[in-house]
């Protein structure tokens, strides 16, 4: 098994993107099927059939992201941390990810309806904006790269 380091192996990546897009696309989905989706039923309006398995995908996603997160605080950031590189982005993407875990804790665990909405709206941007940050991360690390190694010629 290899190690995580700075450059994560190819095929830990290809896990984390898709534990990253099941997570976005389903949190997506439910935002977008709760907001726009509801249907009336026999007692009135009533939630769409998809939102609870929407929902239920979304947590289990987070929780492997979480596992994730775990092992890149523990072995990418600290190594990322010492070059003094990218601290930027890496600052960004552990604050981003605190926030997205802390909301979600509070959307699970917070009954008043005035913070909850908050909350939701909190964890919904942030969410959103996330695997863009990752992607500028991603691509300012590429170049860090390229340019240390045309540096060296």
């Amino acid at each position: 098994m290899k190690r995580i380091s700075l450059k994560i192996p190819l095929n830990y990546r290809m896990v984390f993107f898709v534990t990253l897009a099941v997570s976005w696309f389903t949190g997506l989905g439910f935002f977008l099927l709760d907001t726009f989706f509801q249907i009336e039923g026999e007692y009135g309006m009533q939630k769409h059939a998809l939102q609870s398995p929407a929902l239920t995908l979304h947590g289990a996603a987070a929780f492997l992201m979480m596992i994730w997160f775990g092992g890149l605080v523990a072995a990418h950031v600290p190594m990322g941390w010492r070059t003094q590189r990218l601290r930027f982005w890496g600052i960004s993407l552990l604050s981003l990810i605190g926030l997205q875990i802390v909301t979600a804790y509070g959307l699970y665990y917070l009954s008043h309806e005035i913070s909850r909405e908050v909350i939701q709206w909190v964890h919904l941007i942030v969410g959103g904006i996330l695997p863009f940050v990752l992607v500028g991360h991603i691509v300012a690390g590429i170049k860090d790269a390229r340019l240390r190694q045309h540096s060296k010629k």
